[in-house]
């Protein structure tokens, strides 16, 4: 929390208010929001969730709560421990523990878009989702990539970034949740360009570095070996490349992902971009498992999840 001044006289803080979706009701999303409430804290929390579904999950794990129910977040207050206030959707099944059942899907795609517009109309600052089962929704028959993807369509953004963050590095995904097969042809030097270009804007404006440096990873084994291993280090990332440096943005690559993640060039740069999902998630959580966060950048809206 940031106060609205730093004059030192008695001027009201600014409360920043979080939307959390508990995500997947048979999963941990309700246990981390349990788990949440149970110490003081600065920001207003409104999770979004079935009360039963809550509600089950205190009592199994024995965990005493008071559930507050609001029918607008601007209505969302900061609440002591034990308190829990949210805004409620119908779970169609609340109680199954441990097995996803399609028949809730659309509750959790409501609650998520509930979250998403009231951070979009600006009466809460950000969102943090919870884990969902992919699976489950398109078994229901809901076409469903992912939470970055769904959300940025929601919000009609036209180029999402996925940025994931550990203590120690933030990996960037150029493609994220297509087949490998299909990597090489969703790889332009338009969106090479396009992508770094949001992510130097948002590393200047969200972790206030003002000279951020960026490291992009070839798409090739040994990032092609000038062309004798593949033709898209040569023909696409190096010209996109050079396009970001005429515009004075630190671009260094294309790189071998098998160097792009060493502990030196970790503590070069500030971020790197990977070509496809499992290029930069392996380094990710080979690092940061348990410990790293998703954030979404190139959204109107500040969201990130668990």
């Amino acid at each position: 929390m940031k106060p609205m001044s730093n004059t030192e006289n008695n001027e009201e803080k600014k409360v920043t208010k979080i939307a959390f979706t508990t995500g997947e009701p048979a999963g941990v999303g309700p246990d981390l929001a349990l788990s949440l409430i149970t110490r003081p804290r600065e920001e207003t929390i409104v999770f979004f969730a079935d009360p039963e579904v809550i509600s089950a999950r205190a009592l199994a794990i024995g965990q005493p709560i008071k559930i507050i129910e609001i029918l607008d977040t601007s209505q969302a207050t900061n609440m002591p421990p034990g308190y829990i206030q949210l805004i409620a959707s119908a779970c169609p099944n609340p109680t199954c523990v441990g097995t996803p059942d399609q028949v809730n899907s659309p509750y959790v795609l409501e609650c998520l878009d509930k979250a998403v517009d009231s951070c979009a109309s600006g009466k809460l600052d950000a969102m943090v989702t919870g884990p969902i089962n992919k699976e489950i929704i398109n078994d229901a028959g809901i076409p469903f990539t992912g939470h970055t993807e769904y959300i940025a369509q929601r919000l009609n953004a036209p180029l999402p970034v996925m940025m994931l963050i550990s203590d120690t590095l933030k990996v960037v995904l150029l493609t994220t949740h297509i087949p490998l097969s299909k990597v090489p042809s969703q790889i332009s030097e338009r969106k090479i360009v396009e992508v770094v270009e949001i992510v130097h804007r948002e590393l200047i404006a969200k972790f206030g570095i003002r000279s951020p440096r960026i490291q992009v990873c070839g798409l090739n084994p040994h990032a092609g070996e000038g062309g004798h291993l593949g033709q898209e280090e040569e023909s696409i990332i190096k010209p996109a490349l050079k396009t970001l440096r005429a515009k004075n943005i630190i671009a260094n690559g294309p790189v071998s992902a098998d160097s792009a993640f060493t502990v030196a060039s970790r503590a070069e740069y500030d971020a790197i971009v990977a070509m496809y999902h499992d290029q930069g998630l392996v380094a990710l959580k080979t690092v940061g498992f348990g410990s790293s966060v998703t954030l979404t950048l190139g959204l109107p809206i500040i969201r990130s999840s668990v």
